[in-house]
């Protein structure tokens, strides 16, 4: 069976994302927010690091309202502390402020460097009168909203000590682009609307011609650069209201902003639909994938493929369904089949510009054992053809098989062409699995999809062979599953993506310049099952600076080993290859550590890839990483995300987050709240996170494109590490 991916006085305030009614069952746990002369502020937050930089941050710190004779953190490490006066962090435009470094056990007062993002994003500040232990900050003339800049600070005398603070500097207040779900009648509702920039007091209220509100909800009081539209919708129709905002220097942002309240029974999903889901499901390994149509009263149609440790249920048609909204942007949809119901609670992204949602992340609810959770995206109905796929593949699986008397985790990548008779030629794979295979001949055959996109891949290398059913996506993906009947032992749960091969090819094949063109996320999902918690070893990094020529790539990795963990190792010029068929290798060695993959391309910069030989069956996914415009990363994305996580290696905890907000490094949330200093050059965020039922842990984000975030909770000594996509379609 193949393996598989798988910174004066001013008040501080942070936009916060709506704060929806979590889920039954669900219990908030927020991130050390306290009330310290403005509404909304986010504490010092302590993260945990083991090896090797013992890293402790607290990235953005609270302020009084009066800042008098008050100093206090607002960037700690191991060995180093900053301050402002007031705990400021931050200022209006065409002010100063001082931040003071001290350093532990630094005997001869060496004292810091200072690095400021400032330097590489003009009109964002300046640092001036710089030495060993303060640095003055100077914000900017004038700014339409807000911007901010980073400070490091980093001991002289020991360079892993480090400590950063992101400064805020506020201009003129702008308010921020609104991203409004449609909205129920009868089912509760929130929004929140911020301004950056102005000073406070603010003032907000409907502007004059302004439309009315819809009947039930009201605009709710705040003298923050927060507030928010909220209640429960009595009447249906689309409305059109103007907000504004007045700061204490009577400066005005105002904004139009429509709404659509549908009739209650309405669904917020709409059309066709496939999904995919994993996790654990009374006590074992468990996965479900179907393609389903929901109609504008929430009726589902449609059919699946479930297998768990105790059944394999492959092509099943289902006798009914239910698609329900409970509360702003999330619901619960019911599946119902002869072998039995499952039930979703479902959070989607916002709407495109069409008012159209095209995708949702799913969690199971069931008892104490089940835990999974997953992705629905739009169908394409257009992309599906009515003869077996054809053209050249390449696929990712992750593995997890419920072997007593432990789960084994493995994976496996390849590649195959298929010229749509079904036959499978000039197939590749290579599996962690036991026996493991190397470029092992690949062959197998696919069937045509049904109406519904639904089809099979029969998948054999060696002594492995695979069931597996695709369901189409749109024309650049398919989800993957293993639908190997029922055994005892039962076969493994395996999932992950099929994609076609494009993109940066030379004379019709790939060459070196297909990973050395854009900056990639490695994302690797693996588990040692030895019984003993916690078991998951991940690792999230970014592989950049790729030479086409010479075959060699820097990169940055961190990992999740279990309970000990490791951020920021730094490997350079490493060596790579790929052939003409897309496959390569990688090797990553530094500080005595090597490691070596295997990686399968579908195009410029993404595919598939695992590590040979480990022992936890590391494998996943290498996704092509956006350049912005400026060159540089910021820390701040428009508009809200939804989370959850990603291959669940464990039976939880599993998190669903209906809607998220990136705002200066802060990731504010009513489940998953953290802080993060952004390096500006690689969109890499390290800070702290806490989420429902997890512990406050280090935590580490990268950006890969400005709708998508990929964020990795390190292990605790108790608590499994995990790794959670943040989307906004």
């Amino acid at each position: 069976m193949l393996g598989g991916p798988n910174e004066g006085a001013a008040r501080a305030r942070r936009p916060v994302a709506p704060r929806p009614t979590g889920f039954p069952g669900l219990e908030e746990k927020s991130l050390s927010v306290i009330r310290r002369g403005s509404p909304w502020c986010a504490g010092a937050v302590a993260s945990r690091l083991l090896w090797p930089l013992s890293l402790v941050l607290a990235l953005a710190a609270c302020s009084s309202a009066t800042n008098r004779g008050v100093t206090g953190s607002v960037g700690v490490s191991t060995g180093v502390v900053l301050s402002t006066p007031g705990s400021v962090t931050q200022i209006q435009v065409g002010t100063t402020i001082v931040v003071s470094a001290s350093v532990t056990a630094d005997v001869n007062n060496a004292g810091v460097t200072w690095i400021c993002t400032c330097s590489s994003s003009p009109g964002t500040g300046t640092l001036s009168d710089i030495t060993a232990t303060t640095v003055t900050f100077n914000a900017p003339a004038s700014v339409n909203g807000a911007v901010d800049a980073i400070i490091t600070a980093t001991s002289v005398v020991n360079s892993a000590a480090a400590a950063s603070v992101t400064l805020v500097s506020l201009g003129s207040p702008v308010m921020n682009t609104v991203q409004l779900f449609p909205a129920n009648v009868n089912v509760p509702y929130a929004a929140t609307i911020t301004v950056s920039g102005g000073e406070e007091d603010f003032t907000w209220a409907t502007a004059p011609g302004s439309g009315p509100l819809p009947p039930g909800i009201i605009l709710n009081g705040s003298t923050t650069a927060v507030t928010s539209i909220s209640g429960t919708p009595t009447a249906t129709g689309s409305y059109s209201f103007t907000l504004q905002a007045t700061d204490a220097l009577s400066r005005v942002a105002t904004q139009t902003i429509s709404m659509v309240v549908n009739a209650e029974d309405t669904c917020l999903l709409i059309g066709r639909f496939s999904f995919i889901v994993t996790g654990f499901r009374g006590g074992g390994p468990a996965t479900h994938a179907g393609s389903i149509s929901i109609d504008e009263f929430g009726n589902i149609t449609g059919e699946q493929d479930y297998k768990d440790g105790h059944r394999t249920t492959a092509h099943e048609a289902l006798t009914s369904g239910t698609c329900i909204n409970r509360q702003t942007n999330s619901g619960q949809v019911t599946l119902n089949a002869p072998s039995g119901t499952t039930l979703y609670n479902f959070s989607v992204t916002p709407p495109d510009s069409t008012g159209s949602i095209n995708s949702a992340r799913l969690q199971l609810i069931g008892s104490g054992s089940d835990s999974a959770s997953g992705q629905l995206a739009r169908q394409d109905a257009s992309a599906i053809p009515t003869a077996p796929p054809a053209g050249n593949f390449a696929f990712g699986l992750l593995t997890v098989a419920n072997q007593e008397p432990y789960t084994v985790h493995t994976g496996s990548a390849g590649r195959f062409s298929s010229d749509g008779s079904g036959t499978i030629s000039a197939g590749l794979v290579d599996s962690n699995a036991s026996p493991a295979l190397t470029a092992a001949p690949l062959s197998g055959t696919l069937s045509a999809p049904d109406s519904l996109g639904r089809g099979t891949a029969n998948f054999t290398a060696g002594s492995h062979t695979s069931n597996l059913v695709y369901y189409i996506v749109n024309a650049a993906k398919m989800y993957l599953m293993d639908i190997g009947a029922f055994v005892n032992p039962p076969t493994p749960r395996s999932t992950g993506f099929l994609t076609p091969q494009a993109g940066n090819l030379a004379d019709g094949t790939f060459d070196n310049g297909a990973l050395a063109v854009s900056p990639s996320i490695l994302s690797l999902w693996g588990a040692v099952g030895n019984g003993v918690d916690p078991i998951t070893e991940m690792s999230l990094g970014r592989l950049y600076n790729g030479n086409a020529a010479a075959g060699s790539l820097d990169a940055v990795l961190d990992i999740s080993d279990r309970d000990v963990d490791s951020a920021g190792l730094a490997y350079t010029t490493q060596p790579y290859t790929v052939a003409s068929s897309g496959r390569g290798t990688l090797t990553l060695t530094t500080v005595g550590l090597s490691r070596s993959f295997v990686f399968y391309l579908d195009g410029t910069s993404s595919g598939y890839v695992i590590e040979p030989g480990s022992d936890a069956g590391n494998a996943g996914m290498l996704e092509a990483q956006y350049t912005p415009g400026t060159g540089i990363y910021t820390d701040t994305l428009q508009g809200f995300f939804v989370g959850g996580t990603q291959y669940a290696q464990v039976p939880g905890p599993i998190v669903l987050t209906p809607s998220l907000l990136l705002s200066f490094g802060v990731l504010s949330s009513n489940f998953t709240n953290g802080q993060f200093a952004f390096d500006p050059t690689s969109g890499r965020g390290f800070g702290s996170i806490t989420a429902t039922g997890v512990p406050t842990s280090a935590a580490v984000l990268y950006q890969v494109t400005p709708l998508k975030m990929d964020l990795m909770n390190f292990g605790t000594i108790t608590t499994d590490g995990t790794i959670s996509w943040l989307i906004q379609n």
